[in-house]
C-alpha cells in the first residue's frame, strides 16, 4: 500500500522592508513528499512552493532563501538547508530560486541542501522557519514560525484501506493513460464503496469531470498537471467537480482558446479542494476556481487568472459560502480585475490573500449582495489606471472584517475600503489607500434609496491622505480605539462618532474625529 506524509504549512503573509521595497512572501505550502527514504518510508525531499509579492506586484527575479525545522521554542534547531543551523538561528548559506510571476518553488532537502529525515520531525510540535533576502546578503526572517502538521503513516493507511478500490492513471504502466477514463471505468461508486484515483506524473491534456465518492489524487502540484483550452460555455472548465469527492495535490491549468477560461468549476457540487493550484489564463473571461450554488472546502489553493481580455478572477464565489482556509487568490490583466469575487454568497474566508493588478478597475476582494465573514485576510489592488480597492462592499453587503489587511494604490482613485449601500464590521484591521490621484482610507456613499448604513470600526489603523473616512448623509460612522493617519475624517452630512482615536502624530481625540 502506497504511503504519504503530508505537511501542511501556511507562511501568512508577512511585510518586509528589504532594499527599500515593500516585499510579501505568502501562500507558502509544504506538498507531499517527492522522494521516501530506502527502507524506512520517511521523506528525503518535501515540495515547497510559495509566492513573493514586491510593492503590491508580483516578483519575478532571483530570490535567496534559508530555512529550518526547529521545536516549538524555536531554540532547537533538527534541520536546516545546510546543516549548519545552531538554536534555531540562521543557516550559514542560502538556497538561490528563480521567482516567476511571484511563484517559487524548491525541493526542501534535495542537494546541495542536507538530506530531509524523519527525524526532523522527531517533535510533537516542529515549525518551519524561513529567510529571505533580494540581494543574498541581507536576509529577513519572516515572522510567525508556522507548526507543520504531520499525518502518521498509520493514520494515511487508514485512509488507503478507506478506498476500497485504487485505479492508478499513469503515462505508462498504470491501469489507464487518461483521468478520464479511469473516471468511466467506476460505475459502482458509493459512500460504501469508495474509489481513489491516483495520477502519476505527467501532463494530461483533457477535461475532466469528477465523480461523487471518487477522490482524484495527484503525485504533487509540481509532477501532476491537468490542462485543457477553454470553452464556449460559461458552465464547464479543465475540471467539473462533484460532491463526496477530493481532489489534492496537483495542478489545473486552462490555457484560453475560447470566451470562457476556468481551470476548476464547481456548479452546484461542493467538491473537497486541498493542496491544488488552479491557473487559468487567457480568453475572454478567466477563473483560477469558479464557485457556482456550491459550498466546497478548500484548503491550500493557490488560484490565479489573468490575461482575460474583459475581467480575471482568482476565485469567483457566485451564490456559494465555501470555506477558505489558506487560500491565495491572484487576478490581474484585463479590464476587471479581482482577487476574490463573492456575488450573493456567505463565504468563510481564513487566512486568504486575494491580489488584484492592472486593468480598468481592480479588487482585490469583491463583495455584492454578500456577507463573508473575512478573518485574516490580506486584499491588495494595485496598478488600475481606473480605481483600485481593497475590499469593495456594494449592494447591501455586511462582510464581518477581523484582522484584516486592505490596501490599495494607483489609479484616479485609491480606496482601502469602499462601501456602497453596505454595512460592514471592521476590527483589528489595518486599511490603506496610497499613490492614486484620490486616496480614500474608507470610503462610504449610498444610492438615492431610502436605507440608511452603519460602518463599525475598532481597534483598526486607517490612512488616506485624500480622507482617512469619506461619509455622505445616510451613512452612520462609529470609530473606537483606532488610528486615523492623514487627511481628517470628512462627515460629508452623515454623522461621525470616534471615541478615543488618534492621528499619525499620535495626538489623542476623546470623543471627536482627527
Amino acid at each position: 500500500m502506497q504511503r504519504h506524509l503530508l505537511l501542511v504549512l501556511t507562511i501568512l503573509a508577512t511585510l518586509l522592508i528589504l532594499a527599500g521595497l515593500t516585499v510579501v512572501v505568502g501562500a507558502g505550502r509544504l506538498a507531499e513528499p517527492a522522494a521516501p527514504l530506502a527502507g524506512a518510508g520517511a521523506p528525503t525531499v518535501v515540495s515547497y512552493q510559495g509566492q513573493v509579492i514586491v510593492a503590491g506586484s508580483a516578483y519575478s527575479g532571483t530570490g535567496y532563501f534559508k530555512f529550518a525545522v526547529v521545536d516549538q521554542s524555536g531554540m532547537t534547531t533538527f534541520w536546516s538547508n545546510d546543516g549548519t543551523s545552531v538554536s534555531g538561528g540562521a543557516p550559514t548559506t542560502g538556497v538561490t530560486l528563480t521567482v516567476s510571476a511571484g511563484l517559487f518553488n524548491v525541493l526542501l532537502g534535495a542537494p546541495p541542501m542536507t538530506a530531509l529525515t524523519a527525524d526532523a520531525f522527531r517533535s510533537t510540535e516542529s515549525y518551519l522557519r524561513v529567510w529571505f533576502s533580494s540581494d543574498g546578503s541581507t536576509f529577513i526572517l519572516l515572522s510567525p514560525d508556522r507548526r507543520i502538521a504531520a499525518v502518521p503513516y498509520a493514520l494515511q493507511a487508514e485512509k488507503a484501506k478507506s478506498a476500497a478500490n485504487v485505479v492508478i492513471v499513469a503515462k505508462s504502466g498504470g491501469d489507464f493513460t487518461t483521468i478520464s477514463a479511469a473516471l468511466a471505468s467506476i460505475t459502482d461508486a458509493s459512500d460504501t464503496n469508495r474509489y481513489l484515483v491516483k495520477v502519476m506524473p505527467g501532463v494530461y491534456s483533457e477535461h475532466v469531470t469528477m465523480k461523487p465518492y471518487v477522490d482524484i489524487e495527484g503525485a504533487g502540484e509540481l509532477t501532476t498537471r491537468i490542462t485543457y483550452t477553454g470553452s464556449a460555455s460559461f458552465d464547464t472548465g479543465t475540471v467539473v467537480g462533484a460532491s463526496n469527492a477530493e481532489l489534492r495535490f496537483l495542478t489545473v491549468a486552462n490555457t484560453g482558446g475560447d470566451n470562457w477560461v476556468t481551470a476548476i468549476y464547481n456548479g452546484s457540487a461542493s467538491p473537497r479542494l486541498t493542496h491544488v493550484t488552479a491557473t487559468a489564463s487567457g480568453g475572454t473571461y478567466a477563473y483560477g476556481v469558479w464557485n457556482y450554488t456550491s459550498s466546497p472546502a478548500m484548503t491550500d489553493v493557490i488560484a490565479t487568472a489573468s490575461g482575460g481580455t474583459n475581467s480575471n478572477f482568482g476565485v469567483f464565489n457566485d451564490t456559494s459560502s465555501p470555506t477558505m482556509t489558506d487560500v491565495t487568490a491572484t487576478a490581474s490583466g484585463g479590464t476587471f480585475n479581482s482577487g476574490v469575487a463573492n456575488g450573493a454568497s456567505s463565504p468563510t474566508m481564513t487566512d486568504v490573500t486575494a491580489t488584484a493588478s492592472g486593468g480598468t478597475n481592480s479588487y482585490g476582494v469583491y463583495n455584492f449582495l454578500s456577507s463573508p465573514a473575512m478573518t485574516d485576510v490580506t486584499a491588495t489592488a494595485s496598478g488600475g489606471t481606473n480605481s483600485n480597492y481593497g475590499v469593495y462592499n456594494t449592494d447591501s453587503s455586511s462582510p464581518t472584517m477581523t484582522d484584516v489587511t486592505a490596501t490599495a494604490s494607483g489609479g484616479t482613485g485609491a480606496y482601502g475600503v469602499y462601501n456602497y449601500n453596505s454595512s460592514p464590521t471592521i476590527q483589528n484591521s489595518t486599511i490603506a489607500a496610497s499613490g492614486g490621484t484620490n486616496n480614500y482610507g474608507i470610503y462610504n456613499t449610498a444610492g438615492l434609496d431610502l436605507d440608511t448604513f452603519t460602518v463599525k470600526v475598532s481597534n483598526s489603523q486607517i490612512t488616506g491622505s485624500t480622507s482617512t473616512i469619506r461619509n455622505d448623509s445616510k451613512y452612520t460612522t462609529r470609530v473606537g480605539a483606532s488610528q486615523l493617519a492623514g487627511e481628517a475624517a470628512s462627515a460629508g452630512g452623515g454623522p461621525m462618532t470616534c471615541a478615543g482615536v488618534y492621528d499619525e502624530n499620535y495626538a489623542f481625540y476623546a470623543s471627536t474625529c482627527p
